[in-house]
């Protein structure tokens, strides 16, 4: 008996790793036979118009996650699938004009839909289109949308579960739905409903650390590294006001206070919108008055943000990584075993409002917009041994009794 080709070994195990039981290949006159095999021992088979060589496993594992998304969404069988598949042109099925396609879908994105600005689309999809540009045009060449996302994924440097893995992915998925719906390309190129498994999930420690709190100097000293004006007062909104970033949207004067309408979605619903007093950092007294009469007067007037969550979380932190004063304070931290992220400066805000103007947890919790338990489970330990740390630096100055 021939010794089995080590690629037909790789191409059977990708193919039940991939779709279970049922599905096999053989060699049928130089050509890729497909089999599958039915639970009631029935099988069906196809030859297909591949060479049976070492070239083909990325194009046969395409053409059966085509083949048999058709099956099971229309309920056809493999060879009526099979014929649905293929190009009635005759041409080669890899020549997609993916450089056309992505231009396409900036028009669409742009000028078409109008949901995306210019700008926000160089920063948050151009590097990701200039991803899949290459990784289309290296090899091994994906043959199917899963393949695709599955090699971006493997190309980014940061680790599982990062925020910025997941605006890749969804960034890609949307483009690859768009040459499918919009262009015409071979359904094989449709994304997967769901990216998670290849987003990936924070390890234990990272998932279940909280940013550190941002004290009162660091603010400072951050601010006064900011030299744009815009970027100075949106900083300083999210760290007198306690904002999430996305907040920065979703805001106007109100008074005296900062009347916040963004409402979050959690495992119990929806926050609710309110008023949010502004604290003023140690040695920046009148900031939030300031930053309140400038949003009355229309006069304050925010840098270019973008329009979703993800788009203004992304864009507050590459300004704030450009910053030097950021990256000494990053590292600092980070070495004593600490975060550092723009949610610093909200849990800055947190901690500012129970130690120096002593506000209850209900009523700091209320200001941020959020429920005591989620108040308690996000800043409870580093408020209490922030507090705890205080009272022992209070206690070795104090004079001891005669």
């Amino acid at each position: 008996m021939p010794q089995q080709r080590p690629w037909v070994t790789t191409l059977r195990a990708s193919l039940k790793q991939e779709h279970g039981f049922g599905w096999g290949i053989r060699e049928k006159q130089g050509k890729v036979q497909l089999t599958r095999r039915f639970e009631d021992l029935s099988r069906s088979s196809v030859t297909l118009d591949v060479s049976w060589d070492a070239r083909c496993l990325s194009e046969v594992m395409g053409l059966v996650s085509e083949i048999r998304q058709r099956m099971d969404n229309q309920g056809i069988g493999l060879r009526e699938a099979y014929k649905l598949v293929r190009q009635p042109s005759g041409r080669d099925r890899k020549q997609q004009n993916w450089s056309e396609a992505a231009e396409q879908f900036m028009l669409h994105k742009v000028k078409g839909s109008g949901d995306t600005k210019a700008e926000t689309f160089r920063r948050m999809y151009r590097p990701v289109l200039t991803e899949v540009l290459e990784v289309m045009n290296g090899k091994p060449r994906p043959a199917s949308g899963q393949e695709l996302l599955m090699a971006l994924s493997r190309r980014d440097t940061n680790k599982p579960g990062t925020r910025w893995r997941q605006i890749k992915l969804q960034n890609a998925a949307q483009f690859l739905k768009f040459t499918v719906q919009s262009l015409g390309a071979p359904e094989r190129w449709m994304p997967p409903p769901d990216l998670r498994p290849m987003v990936g999930k924070k390890d234990a420690e990272s998932a279940t650390k909280s940013s550190t709190p941002l004290k009162d100097d660091a603010l400072a000293e951050i601010l006064n590294d900011i030299k744009d004006q815009r970027w100075r007062d949106a900083v300083a909104l999210i760290g007198c006001f306690g904002l999430r970033p996305v907040e920065l949207l979703h805001h106007k004067a109100n008074g005296k206070y900062l009347y916040v309408s963004y409402r979050k979605r959690t495992a119990r619903g929806m926050t609710q919108p309110g008023n949010v007093v502004g604290l003023d950092p140690a040695g920046m007294e009148g900031e939030s008055a300031r930053l309140l009469k400038s949003l009355q007067e229309g006069t304050l007037a925010l840098p270019p943000l973008g329009s979703t969550e993800g788009e203004v979380a992304e864009s507050v932190n590459q300004h704030l990584s450009r910053r030097q004063s950021w990256i000494r304070l990053k590292g600092a931290i980070k070495a004593s075993g600490g975060k550092l992220t723009p949610y610093s400066l909200r849990h800055g805000y947190a901690l500012r409002a129970h130690e120096t103007y002593k506000y209850s947890v209900r009523v700091t919790a209320n200001l941020m917009r959020h429920s005591v338990e989620t108040h308690c489970r996000h800043y409870g330990q580093w408020i209490d041994q922030e507090i705890l740390d205080n009272a022992y630096a209070a206690s070795i100055r104090r004079p001891e009794n005669s």
